[in-house]
């Protein structure tokens, strides 16, 4: 039998202020709908024998309304093509308060499509319809509570009565991996697997991970599919795509889909440049292909006195072409006091930022603050981007 399993669409995912203009959505939004539909498009056309999501379907455990018009639209066409779903609800997609309902439910009503999401082992069997053979699919959804989990890794088994057994689980893997890659993603939530075939004596055809946003090889059965978009900058440098299987043959092979480049520039390191000298520097930077990419740049061993003068505004129009550029300054005291005042009443005469700006300068301009400048500055960029996205009506 043939399979595609496929994780991490993380579907409602929004990121920066800025619109798609074809659609009118979050441009970082749209970007996940169109690596869905990369997918979708691409099981339809190889129509597999069933199909696996080892979760975080969506972005969070109540999506907006076209996160779900979404997903529904793509499972429904999988429906329609005779393609069996399953899917396990992963830590992203499950709500703190059950009673509320689960948008898993919504999925079911489909024909064809299995939803793993109750906190609970749940176990589909698959037929083909004209060998007669089929898969046992044993699912480990994200668990909100220890004993759970541990349910049901108990209830973990080989259905003898299948002519293979796979297994779907979502969260960090606790055995080292084959390059000894750390697969935990630094969330509050996330959900730690002990490897089960050590744990319960057991061995499956194939275990399908999702959680972690990077194509890994556990051993020669074990593989997190990685993510269809990327969430971040720490996953710059990963590729995006599906696993393609055969349970009969014992191969599977990693399809990468395309999406939105993300680059990570060189760092500048800024010590002993002047501000002109700066901008010749980014200018050069600004020319390495960065149109339609998400960019992040570090400028280093900025002088305070230095940073000031800088015209932040200028800075980001060298890198208009990118979808988002996203800049990192490292600020240092300056080693002349009276220097730096004289720089720091000329910026203030000068140009005035965004609140973001003006916001990352006044910390600059005052070293002495006694509560932990990292975490003031990332929360005030936070909000104040919270308020940019609702004066734009997102």
């Amino acid at each position: 039998m043939r399979f595609i399993h496929f994780a991490d669409t993380h579907l409602g995912f929004a990121d920066y202020a800025k619109i798609d203009p074809a659609t009118g959505t979050n441009r970082r939004e749209q970007d996940f709908y169109d690596a869905w539909w990369r997918v979708i498009n691409a099981i339809v056309a190889e129509k597999p024998d069933f199909v696996v999501h080892a979760g975080d379907l969506f972005q969070s455990p109540r999506p907006n309304n076209r996160a779900i018009a979404v997903a529904l639209e793509g499972i429904a066409r999988l429906a329609e093509a005779a393609i069996p779903f399953v899917v396990v609800a992963g830590n992203h997609s499950t709500p703190r308060i059950r009673a509320l309902g689960n948008i898993f439910e919504a999925l079911t009503v489909l024909p064809n499509v299995q939803a793993c999401y109750q906190g609970r082992y749940e176990k589909f069997i698959i037929r083909h319809p004209a060998s007669g053979k089929s898969c046992a699919i044993h699912c480990l959804p994200h668990c909100s509570l220890s004993a759970e989990l541990e349910k049901a890794y108990a209830e973990l088994h080989i259905e003898s009565t299948a002519t293979w057994n796979m297994l779907i689980a979502h969260g960090g893997w606790r055995a080292a991996s084959n390059d000894g890659t750390d697969t935990h993603m630094g969330e509050f939530n996330e959900q730690f697997l002990e490897d089960p075939e050590a744990r319960r004596g057991i061995k499956f055809d194939y275990i399908a991970l999702g959680h972690y946003h990077r194509y890994l090889v556990m051993n020669d059965h074990t593989f997190y599919s990685g993510s269809t978009e990327r969430t971040s900058f720490n996953e710059a440098g990963y590729t995006s795509g599906y696993i393609r299987g055969d349970l009969e043959r014992r191969t599977w092979e990693y399809v990468m889909i395309p999406s939105r480049p993300m680059r990570r520039l060189q760092p500048l390191d800024c010590a002993g440049k002047t501000p002109v000298e700066i901008m010749l520097a980014l200018e050069q930077r600004a020319n390495t292909g960065v149109r339609d990419a998400l960019v992040t740049l570090e400028l280093q061993n900025l002088a305070r006195d230095t940073y000031l003068q800088l015209d932040l505004t200028a800075v980001d129009k060298l890198f208009a072409a990118a979808a988002h550029f996203e800049r990192q300054l490292h600020v240092v005291a300056s080693l002349s006091a009276a220097a730096s005042e004289e720089s720091r009443l000329a910026a203030e005469l000068g140009h005035i930022g965004s609140l973001r700006d003006e916001f990352s300068r006044y910390l600059a301009a005052n070293p002495n603050i006694t509560l932990p400048r990292a975490e003031i500055e990332q929360a005030g960029l936070r909000y104040l981007l919270e308020a940019e996205r609702e004066e734009m009506g997102e």
